[in-house]
């Protein structure tokens, strides 16, 4: 049995505002026509925005964003540089809010997903696979 071959790709950004549409131009060019493309970038997507507005990373900060790939399977994480009050979880939102919903749509639509101490900040990380 050939098992698939795994990459591993690597980006640093500035905690800007503009960090998450950055990350996912990265991602369809490491990607292509990966059928996950449009699942991981919508779930990475939502990691970096919270990565910036909540911790020392959209404070002059940066995110790191680390990717491992092969045909069947997407591994997205993403590190920041810590200080948040909380470490990252699932909130309970009200209907009518308007923000919130990071984690739940990441816990939504990965097949699996968690959060861990990187240095002193957190990496939120998330796997999905697509069949193509």
């Amino acid at each position: 049995m050939t098992l698939p071959a795994l990459r591993f790709d690597t980006l640093v950004l500035p905690g800007a505002d503009r960090a998450a549409g950055r990350a996912r131009q990265w991602l369809r060019g490491l990607l292509g026509e990966h059928p996950a493309l449009g699942d991981a970038a919508l779930c990475m997507s939502e990691l970096v925005a919270n990565a910036v507005r909540y911790t020392e990373s959209g404070r002059e900060g940066h995110v790191r964003v680390e990717v491992s790939h092969s045909e069947r399977i997407v591994c997205v994480e993403v590190v920041d540089d810590g200080g948040s009050e909380t470490v990252p979880h699932l909130a309970v939102v009200d209907r009518m809010g308007s923000c919130g919903r990071g984690l739940i749509i990441v816990a939504y639509m990965a097949d699996r997903w968690g959060v861990g101490r990187r240095g002193g900040g957190h990496a939120v990380w998330f796997e999905m696979s697509r069949d193509g």
